[in-house]
C-alpha cells in the first residue's frame, strides 16, 4: 500500500509586544519592566521592547537587566519617533498587538490587561486608557490649569475625528491588527492626538478604558508639562497636518466657498450701484475686500484640489503598506511543525 501524502501541521503564533518609549527613565524603567504582564489572555506570547530615545543615562541598561528588548536611538529624536520605532519593529516582527506605556511609572502595569482587553477581544482597533472618562478616578492633585487643557485638547481631537474622547494626550494605548496595519504617523513630538484622528478618519473601532493614574511621576519631571507652550503649538500642528490630509476639502473648500461667495456679493452690490446711479463711492472698500475675497477664495480651492490628490496618493501609499505588513504577519505567525 502507498503512504498517503503527509499532513503539515500549521500553527499561528500569534503575539503581543509591549513598547515602552523611554528618555532618560534610568530611576522607573527597571521596575516597569519587571512588573508587566508577561502573558495576556488571547496571545501566545508577550515580548516587552523598551524604545531608549537617546537617553544620557542608565535607562538602556537597566532597561535589558530588567529583561526588555532595547532599541536604541542615537540621539534624542522625540516622543513621535520613539512611537514610530516601535510601530516599525511591531510590524517588522509580525506582532499581531501593540500596547504602548509611559516608562516614567505614572501608570500601574497590573491596568495592561485591562487596557489590552478591548483588542484582544476583537471589540476595538485601538484601545486608549482614559484618565479623565471616569471622574472617580481622576488623579488627586492635578492642577486645574492641566486639567483644563486636557479637556480642550480632547473637545478639539473629538470634534476633528467625530469620535468623542475625555483623554486625547495618554500615551498607554493597545492596538489591534487593523490599526497596526493602516496606522500613519508623522509628528516628531508627539502622537497621541494625531493617532486617534487618522484611525477615526479610517472607520476604525476606538474605546477608551479608565485607568488610575499618580497625579505626579514617581521620580524626574515630566519633559511635556516643562515646555506647555511649545506642546501646545505641535499638538495643533500635528492635528491640522492629519485632519486636513484625510479631509483636505473641508480645511480648505468650505472657506474657499466661503469667501468667493461673500466676495462675489459684495462684487454684485457694487456693480449694481454703479449700474444704477454710475458710482461706486461711497462703496471703494467692499469692491476692493470683494475682490481680495475671491482672489483668496480661489488661491484656497486651488490648495484644496493639490491637497485632495495628496489624500489619495497617501491612501494608496498606506494601503500598499497595509498589505505588505499584514503578510508579512502572517508568514512570521505561521509556524511549520512538519
Amino acid at each position: 500500500m502507498c503512504p498517503g501524502p503527509q499532513t503539515t501541521i500549521v500553527s499561528h503564533m500569534r503575539k503581543l509586544l509591549i513598547a515602552l518609549p523611554a528618555y532618560n527613565e534610568e530611576p522607573t524603567v527597571a521596575s516597569v519592566v519587571s512588573g508587566l504582564p508577561r502573558s495576556l489572555s488571547g496571545a501566545d506570547r508577550v515580548d516587552v521592547a523598551v524604545v531608549d530615545d537617546g537617553s544620557t543615562d542608565l535607562t538602556a541598561r537597566k532597561a535589558a537587566e530588567a529583561g526588555a528588548k532595547v532599541l536604541s536611538h542615537g540621539r534624542n529624536l522625540g516622543l513621535g519617533a520613539a512611537f514610530r520605532t516601535a510601530l516599525d519593529y511591531a510590524r517588522e516582527n509580525g506582532y499581531r498587538w501593540m500596547v504602548t506605556l509611559d516608562a516614567d511609572g505614572q501608570f500601574t502595569p497590573d491596568s495592561v490587561p485591562r487596557v489590552a482587553g478591548p483588542v484582544l477581544a476583537g471589540e476595538a482597533d485601538l484601545a486608549t486608557a482614559s484618565r479623565f472618562a471616569d471622574p472617580g478616578m481622576i488623579p488627586k492633585g492635578i492642577g486645574r490649569i492641566k486639567l483644563w487643557g486636557n479637556r480642550m485638547v480632547a473637545r478639539l481631537v473629538s470634534a476633528l475625528s467625530g469620535v468623542r474622547v475625555a483623554d486625547a494626550t495618554c500615551g498607554f494605548r493597545a492596538y489591534g491588527p487593523r490599526a497596526l496595519e493602516m496606522l500613519s504617523s508623522f509628528s516628531r513630538f508627539t502622537y497621541t492626538q494625531e493617532v486617534i484622528i487618522d484611525l477615526a478618519s479610517k472607520g476604525m473601532r476606538i474605546r477608551e478604558v479608565p485607568v488610575e493614574v499618580l497625579a505626579h511621576r514617581p521620580a524626574g519631571e515630566s519633559r511635556i508639562s516643562g515646555n506647555l507652550w511649545r506642546y501646545a503649538a505641535l499638538s495643533l500642528a500635528a492635528m491640522y497636518s492629519v485632519s486636513h490630509d484625510h479631509r483636505p476639502w473641508r480645511f480648505y473648500g468650505v472657506p474657499a466657498l466661503g469667501m468667493m461667495l461673500l466676495g462675489g456679493a459684495g462684487e454684485l452690490f457694487v456693480f449694481a450701484r454703479w449700474l444704477a446711479v454710475g458710482m461706486v463711492t461711497p462703496f471703494k472698500g467692499v469692491a476692493i475686500a470683494g475682490l481680495f475675497l475671491v482672489t483668496f477664495g480661489a488661491i484656497f480651492g486651488l490648495f484644496a484640489s493639490l491637497a485632495d490628490t495628496s489624500s489619495h496618493n497617501r491612501r494608496l501609499s498606506e494601503s500598499i503598506l497595509a498589505d505588505r505588513v499584514r503578510r508579512r504577519r502572517e508568514e512570521l505567525e505561521a509556524v511549520d511543525d512538519g
